[in-house]
């Protein structure tokens, strides 16, 4: 059974078109990110190991095979799900990853990008930072998507609070993540690290991943960006159903 977890600004519907197109043997489990929906305040953690914490017990509820899926800021908390409790899953597909920071420079660098961009969110509010959020270089491949489908997107990130995704953002962010790069290499689980071809930076990340571990693969989806889930749903769900067979086998 599939646990899948949302990026930044995303809901459990984000999956809705993914889920749409795959044959899983059962429905998955989607939960929440901590600082997502409206109801965030009744999941508010303390620390990303805190929330590691909460969804380790969600996934445990899952019937084997237990599998994991994340996509960017919940494939980076799938990493650390895998890293704190690797016998727990099986097989695990993560959706333009990134492994966590090396050096402190860059972390301090990070942490104080992503308190300027909470302080946004409590100052200009949410409308003004999605507008900024959805123009940002890493999702400039998304202008070639429908109106529909930019429209739910939208929606969804609409549909967010505030304080939530600023919440998110101080207890879930790049820099609040530990390196898990020796977590990855030594795992024996089997990893699809997704990117899209159009996605340089992430696509590096995952190929240098790749070739340090047996267990690990990296899958290039051609013509699509950082968001996977969202521009290519149908390569995403080919891939669950294939992690799925071999977490039969």
């Amino acid at each position: 059974m599939w646990t899948l977890l949302h990026g930044f600004t995303g809901a459990p519907r984000s999956w809705s078109r993914v889920l749409n197109h795959a044959q899983l043997d059962r429905s998955p489990v989607v939960p929440a990110l901590a600082g997502h929906g409206q109801d965030w305040r009744s999941r508010d953690v303390e620390s990303f190991e805190v929330e590691l914490t909460r969804l380790l017990a969600v996934a445990s509820g899952a019937d084997r095979p237990r599998l994991l899926c994340g996509y960017s800021m919940g494939a980076r908390v799938a990493i650390g799900l895998l890293a704190q409790q690797l016998h727990l899953f099986d097989a695990a597909l993560l959706i333009g990853v990134h492994p966590g920071l090396i050096d402190d420079a860059a972390r301090t660098a990070r942490r104080e990008l992503d308190a300027g961009r909470a302080r946004s969110l409590r100052e200009k509010g949410l409308a003004e930072f999605v507008a900024g959020w959805e123009d940002l270089p890493l999702f400039a491949s998304q202008r070639n998507l429908s109106r529909e489908v930019l429209a739910e997107q939208r929606e969804t990130r609409l549909a967010q609070d505030a304080e939530g995704l600023a919440r998110a953002l101080e207890v879930l962010g790049l820099a609040e993540m530990p390196d898990y790069r020796a977590a990855i290499r030594s795992s024996e689980v089997p990893i699809t690290l997704m990117t899209g071809s159009l996605d340089s930076k992430f696509s590096e990340i995952a190929s240098a991943l790749a070739r340090e571990s047996a267990h690990i693969d990296a899958e290039v989806v051609e013509g699509v960006g950082h968001n996977v889930v969202l521009e290519a749903p149908m390569a995403v769900a080919a891939a669950l159903q294939r992690l799925e067979g071999r977490g039969r086998g």
